[in-house]
């Protein structure tokens, strides 16, 4: 940051009224520091590799490297192009840097303390030697048999090569010797990988099959024996590679990748950092001549796969992106390791050696030509040339430094030179070589990088003025009037984040002030937009605050057709094989305090893409009820995800689909008429095709503060095949309703008081009967105390009656509440309080069988049995029975009450008896006639409308408590001993019981 400001100082600092010489100690201080810091950094990683050299664990120290390289390297190697002198604008750098991720064997290889020689021979197999960068375009690999296993032999990927090419364009494909199992027998199998053009692996999941024979370093069989790589196929999608052998024996699971560009755990097709470049492999430590330790190498997706100027600022080429290199005798060009804060290796010329560079260029355009370097002691002669460009046998002196150079070569150690002349670059697909030839010297001159600068500043300014005025038109059409005072109703807030985007495309370093001006106006844009959206967070920037949603629907920041958080919604999750399904769902209720009675609405959005997922936008029906089927048809222009931005810049318009243009509309119910731009549609299942857009509106009467209706917003995925990326969710006012739409707004509302008034007459008649059985259940208002007659019975059947509750949920989502839910709660917490207090009162556990035979001693064919949904005992014959042993206090009577039937032939009967002999019995029969004491609890059925059976949460099939013709019978007993037993059992037929309870007589 303090490099940055001080370069900014540097390129503005006179227009900011600074003088010449202070300027010129901003500059001074700032390459000095940029040395200074870059020094620091090194000092502490170089000491920290050393540290874990010495220690001899390879893995240690290979993850060191590979994480301060990301870490830290890879920033200060953007140190040089702060010199605010040398790069005056923006100036794109490639890091064309090789790390390693771990190797794929079990954890002891490599994590021991290694020899010297050991460490080193680790080193010189796994970690490619310094090269030219290339790309990685396939590999072949062959499997023989390991070794036998427990379960038959085991085969492994013993070998393999690589395919790749240099950089540039047309460049040819070499092939690597094989790496791995030289002395190679028949291979039990062979797998080829092959990508197509511009396709890469960014993510590699592989199985090791090992076997130990002791814990030291020598002492380990282990192979590959399963391979998948996840590779790009466009922008969105992965294809994957699967090189399975199918012999696994103790395996070792890794998958192999690095960090997304958004800091993804495990990135993906759109924002991976790295590609794959090489695949090494070591026998160190090995007991097996046949057995193998792979290592993914990766490059970071900033190094071009091919070399193109640009014509509007520096174009920077690493030197080890050179097509080939050359050279007489002993003198040939090589590529040797750089210092660790170039980005990459370097290129080492002496004598009369040469490389050669092919790129192409998109435009025509004049270029200096620059290199840095760094050169010992003497100058070097050198050359320029090329057969496509202008430019013949061009000589320029690469100036000495007159001392040695250090080893660990510091910041200060570079130098640039500037090729005398300036060169046309015809614009061509087939694309340019350039050599570069070094004629004499006795020392070593080290290439770093070959730059191309516009000789002026033509294209740069016209296509930065082009970025202007796009922005400006931009963010011109988001207001009303010039004041910035409102939006257009029609600006969308998906508008605005493209206005930004624009806006950001603007060169900084020629329109500052403008820049500036332009994005304080869009960010009032975006405040003005924010404002006046009833829908809470419809940008996700607070991730999901303010919505309500299925637990399956996350916030991701990784896709560039949005600016930011956008809200991902997979397909709907099944459970239980297939049979229980939940969908995914996000919903927002906007309450009726904040609209306006007579006024039209507009619901709009942005959709990336989408499959099977309903939108619904309702106050008094279904106002909005459609489909979005959108495409996944925003593809970009672009070969690396690295270069997304560039898109960006240029100004996205998407069809929106409105309320008249919606294809396959079935009108159910009514088409209610229409004037131009208020057409009103009962809409059912409208499908939009290709339309990222989307824009309906809803209208509302009357405000009612009490009913609250209010509009609710929800976007509903029922199939486990659907999706959908969403942003910019808004709901604006559009304006007062007048003539037809009016007219007719008031016909809906008058509808819907109407079904209301309905549903408040429906709700009121259950709600009186269920409250006054519940009343009916308490001795109090508060609900403390049962009736001493409440049994069991009564409790159900009041139950069944709450049940019973139309509206209780959302008609869209069987989980959210709906317009009697609160009610119904009510009345569920006094049932709830009902059985809480009955289980207390009942000196019997578990009488009402509600956790089966808990607590009873019964025969193998007495059961539970759920009958209309209530628990109930069921003795199936005359042997079999039922008995609890009860403690209880022997100085007090009792009541003896049992709900129960008798189906067929015989008696039912349920005895108590304490230990002194004293037993009383209560009888049942299958016959009409019963005693004086017996209570039969037949209860009416209740007939529901279809309609209120829609929100119940029962089945609405069910009866309730209809023509049961259960009895119950009550009896005194006053024991002698403080134990008690209770007996059910019949003399034949079968018995049923659902209730039994003895009741200390105090309690009444």
């Amino acid at each position: 940051m303090h490099l940055l400001v001080l370069r900014d100082a540097v390129i503005h600092g006179e227009a900011w009224g600074y003088s010449s010489v202070t300027v010129d100690g901003f500059y001074n201080r700032q390459v000095s520091l940029i040395d200074a810091y870059t020094e620091h950094c090194m000092s502490f990683y170089r000491q920290g590799l050393q540290d874990l050299r010495n220690r001899g664990n390879w893995n240690a120290f290979n993850n060191y490297r590979r994480n301060m390289t990301i870490a830290l390297l890879d920033i200060i190697s953007l140190f040089s192009n702060y010199d605010g002198r040398v790069y005056r604008t923006s100036t794109p750098m490639q890091l064309t840097r090789e790390v390693y991720t771990e190797p794929i064997s079990n954890n002891n290889w490599g994590n021991l303390g290694l020899t010297a020689a050991q460490f080193q021979q680790v080193e010189n197999d796994l970690i490619r030697p310094p090269s030219l960068f290339s790309i990685f375009n396939g590999a072949t690999m062959e499997a023989a048999q390991l070794f036998v296993g427990g379960s038959g032999p085991v085969h492994t990927i013993q070998r393999f090569y690589i395919r790749s090419r240099t950089s540039g364009p047309n460049s040819g494909h070499s092939t690597s010797p094989w790496i791995g199992r030289l002395n190679f027998p028949t291979p039990s199998q062979t797998f080829n990988l092959d990508l197509n053009t511009n396709e890469e692996i960014f993510r590699i999941s592989s199985i090791a099959s090992t076997y130990s024979t002791g814990s030291g370093f020598g002492n380990l069989i282990s192979g590959l024996n399963q391979v998948l790589f996840f590779s790009t196929l466009g922008l969105f999608d992965t294809r994957v590679t699967d090189f399975n052998l199918d012999t696994p024996f103790r395996i070792v699971e890794k998958e192999s990748h690095l960090p997304g560009r958004t800091n993804t755990v495990r990135p993906g097709p759109m924002d991976y950092s790295h590609r794959l470049s090489w695949i090494s492999a070591t026998s160190a430590g090995l007991l097996s001549s046949s057995s193998m330790v792979p290592a993914y190498g990766w490059t970071h997706i900033s190094a071009e796969r091919t070399n193109q100027l640009l014509p509007d600022r520096i174009t920077q080429f690493p030197a080890v992106k050179s097509l080939a290199l050359g050279g007489t005798g002993s003198t040939v060009a090589r590529v040797i390791s750089g210092p660790g804060h170039t980005g990459g290796a370097l290129i080492a010329m002496s004598g009369h050696s040469a490389l050669e560079m092919r790129f192409n260029s998109p435009s025509r355009q004049k270029y200096h030509i620059r290199i840095r370097f760094v050169n010992d002691f003497n100058d070097v002669n050198c050359r320029i040339d090329s057969i496509t460009i202008p430019i013949n046998s061009v000589p320029f002196v690469m100036p000495g430094s007159r001392a040695s150079v250090n080893p660990n070569l510091s910041v200060r150690d570079f130098r640039y030179v500037t090729v005398p002349g300036e060169f046309e670059v015809p614009s061509t697909s087939y694309g340019h070589d350039l050599l570069l030839e070094t004629l004499n010297g006795t020392g070593t001159c080290l290439i770093d990088k070959i730059e191309f600068i516009p000789v002026n500043s033509t294209t740069l300014e016209y296509e930065g003025k082009q970025n202007l005025e796009k922005a400006k038109k931009a963010v011109d059409n988001l207001f009303t009037n010039n004041g910035r005072e409102a939006l257009k109703v029609d600006t969308m807030d998906y508008d605005v984040d493209q206005a930004a985007n624009l806006v950001e495309c603007v060169p900084e370093e020629l329109y500052t002030k403008e820049k500036m001006i332009l994005l304080d106006e869009v960010k009032h844009a975006k405040q003005l937009s924010a404002s006046r959206n009833l829908i809470q967070n419809g940008n996700f920037e607070f991730y999901t605050d303010e919505w309500t949603t299925s637990n399956n629907v996350s916030i991701q920041a990784d896709n560039p057709i949005f600016k930011g958080n956008y809200l991902k919604m997979p397909g709907a999750r099944e459970t239980g094989g297939d049979t229980t399904r939940f969908p995914t769902y996000v919903l927002q209720k906007i309450d009726e305090s904040k609209l306006k009675p007579y006024t039209r609405y507009k619901a709009r959005g942005f959709v990336g893409s989408s499959h099977n997922v309903r939108l619904i936008v309702e106050r008094y029906g279904k106002e909005v009820d459609v489909i979005l089927n959108v495409r996944n048809d925003l593809a970009l222009n672009t070969v690396a995800p690295f270069r997304i931005e560039v898109n960006q810049c240029q100004s996205q318009t998407y069809p929106i689909i409105r309320d008249g243009c919606l294809t396959n509309v079935i009108d159910t119910n009514y088409y209610e008429g229409a004037q131009s731009g208020h057409a009103n549609f009962k809409k059912e299942h409208g499908m939009c095709h290709q339309s990222h857009q989307f824009d309906f509106h809803i209208d509302t009467g009357e405000v009612h503060l009490n009913k609250n209706p209010g509009i609710w917003v929800l976007f509903k995925i029922s199939s486990p095949e659907g999706h959908a990326t969403l942003d910019n969710i808004e709901l604006i006012e559009d304006g007062p309703l007048v003539g037809e739409s009016l007219t007719l707004v008031k016909k809906r509302e008058k509808k819907w008081k109407n079904e209301m008034g309905t549903r408040w007459l429906q709700t009121k008649e259950v709600y009186e009967k269920a409250k006054g059985e519940i009343d009916a259940l308490f001795t109090d208002a508060q609900d403390q105390y049962l009736k001493f007659d409440t049994n069991l019975s009564h409790i159900i059947s009041a139950e069944h009656l709450v049940q019973s509750t139309p509206y209780v949920y959302n008609k869209w989502l069987s989980d959210m509440p709906g317009m009697n839910y609160d009610i119904y709660t009510e009345l569920e917490h006094r049932i709830t309080q009902a059985y809480s207090l009955y289980e207390r009162r009942n000196i019997i556990k578990n009488g009402d069988f509600d956790h089966d035979l808990n607590h009873w001693h019964a025969t193998p064919h007495a059961k539970v049995q759920q009958i209309d949904g209530t628990a109930v005992l069921v003795i199936p014959n005359w042997s079999s029975n039922v008995s609890q042993n009860v403690c209880l206090e022997n100085n007090r009577g009792y009541v003896l009450r049992v709900t129960a039937k008798k189906e067929d032939m015989g008696k039912g009967y349920v005895t108590i008896s304490d230990c002194n002999g004293n037993q009383e019995t209560l009888t049942f029969t299958s016959c009409a006639n019963y005693v004086s004491n017996e209570i039969t609890n037949e209860q009416s059925e209740y007939p529901f409308s279809q309609e209120m059976n829609e929100q119940r949460c029962y089945n609405p099939n069910e009866t309730i408590n209809g023509q049961r013709n259960y009895v119950t019978r009550t009896i005194d007993f006053f024991p002698d001993t403080d134990q008690v037993r209770i007996d059910i059992g019949e003399t034949e037929g079968i018995f049923k019981v659902e209730s039994v309870e003895l009741i200390c007589m105090k309690s009444q």
